[in-house]
C-alpha cells in the first residue's frame, strides 16, 4: 500500500511553501489527499482483518460469539471497535503524511569529488539500510505515542460518532452468514475493557511501524544516485553522455534530477 501510494505521488525537493502548515492547507483539498486517505484506510482495514483472524481464542476477538448462558449466537463488538480504532489511526496518519510531506524525495543535486568531505546533514554516502536503521528509535517513539494517544481519545470518538453505524453495518453483513437475533439494539456494555484497550495499542503500534518504516525505506532507497559500481547506469551505453543528456530532457522531474546529480562531474570528465 505504501509503495503504490509513494510511487503515485512522489516529488523531488521541497514544495514551494513557507511552512508545513501552509503545505498542509494547500494540498489538503486535492485529489491526492483523498488518494492518500484511501490507501491508508484500506491498509488499516486489511491489517485489522489479519490481526483479528490471527488472534488467540482468549483475546475474544471473534466476530460472532456464543454466550454460555444461551445457544444463540450474538455479534461481538470488540473486533468492531478494534477496526474502528485502526481506521482513526489511518486518518491520523493521513494528516501526518500530508503535514510532514512524506511524498518528498531528497535527491542530491551535485556529485562531489570522492575525497571531498560530505556536508553536514548529507546522507547520500550512507547506505539506505543504515539510514533506516538510524531512524528506528525515533519511529518507535512516534508510533508508540500516536498509538497510545489515539487509544485514549478513540473510545470517546467511537461512542459519539460511528458506534451505531459500525454496529448496524457489521450486523447487516454478518446476517448473511449467521443466524442472529432480530433485535438490532446496541449492547449495553461498551467494548472498552482494559484488555481490549491494550490490544488496540499493540495493534496500532505495529500498524504505524509498518507505515513509518515503509515510508522511511522508500525515501532512503529512491533518493540514491543512479549509479552502478560508482559509475552512472549509462556507463555501459554506446553513447553514455548522450543518454545522460536525454535523461536531463525527460518529462519526469525525478528522471531529470537523477541525471543532474551525476551529469556535471561525469560529462566534464569524459567530454
Amino acid at each position: 500500500m505504501i509503495f503504490i501510494l509513494r510511487v503515485a505521488q512522489l516529488h523531488v525537493g521541497f514544495r514551494t511553501s513557507f511552512s508545513a502548515y501552509q503545505t498542509f492547507t494547500r494540498y489538503a483539498v486535492r485529489l491526492e489527499t483523498v488518494q492518500t486517505a484511501m490507501w491508508y484506510l484500506l491498509s488499516a482495514y486489511l491489517f485489522s482483518e489479519i490481526y483479528i483472524w490471527s488472534a488467540s481464542p482468549d483475546a475474544d476477538l471473534n466476530r460472532i460469539k456464543q454466550p454460555h448462558w444461551t445457544d444463540r449466537r450474538v455479534l461481538n463488538e470488540k473486533p468492531i471497535y478494534l477496526t474502528s480504532y485502526l481506521t482513526f489511526l489511518a486518518l491520523l496518519q493521513t494528516g501526518v503524511h500530508l503535514f510532514y510531506d512524506y511524498d518528498k524525495i531528497d535527491m542530491p543535486t551535485t556529485k562531489t569529488k570522492p575525497e571531498a568531505a560530505p556536508e553536514e546533514g548529507d546522507t547520500s554516502t550512507i547506505p539506505p539500510y543504515v539510514q533506516v536503521r538510524m531512524r528506528i528509535p525515533g519511529l518507535v517513539i512516534n508510533a508508540l505515542s500516536r498509538a497510545m494517544g489515539m487509544a485514549i481519545i478513540s473510545p470517546f470518538i467511537y461512542s459519539l460518532t460511528i458506534r451505531r453505524f459500525a454496529w448496524s453495518f457489521t450486523r447487516s453483513f454478518a446476517k448473511i452468514f449467521w443466524n442472529l437475533p432480530k433485535s438490532s439494539a446496541l449492547p449495553a456494555t461498551r467494548p472498552f475493557h482494559w484488555s481490549v484497550l491494550a490490544r488496540t495499542v499493540a495493534a496500532g503500534f505495529l500498524l504505524i511501524m509498518l507505515w513509518e518504516v515503509g515510508n522511511a525505506a522508500f525515501s532512503a532507497y529512491v533518493a540514491q544516485a543512479p549509479l552502478k559500481n560508482d559509475r552512472p547506469i549509462t556507463y555501459e551505453s554506446k553513447d553514455p553522455n548522450g543518454s545522460l543528456l536525454t535523461g536531463l530532457k525527460g518529462k519526469k522531474l525525478q528522471t531529470r534530477v537523477g541525471c543532474n546529480c551525476i551529469s556535471p562531474t561525469w560529462i566534464s570528465a569524459n567530454s
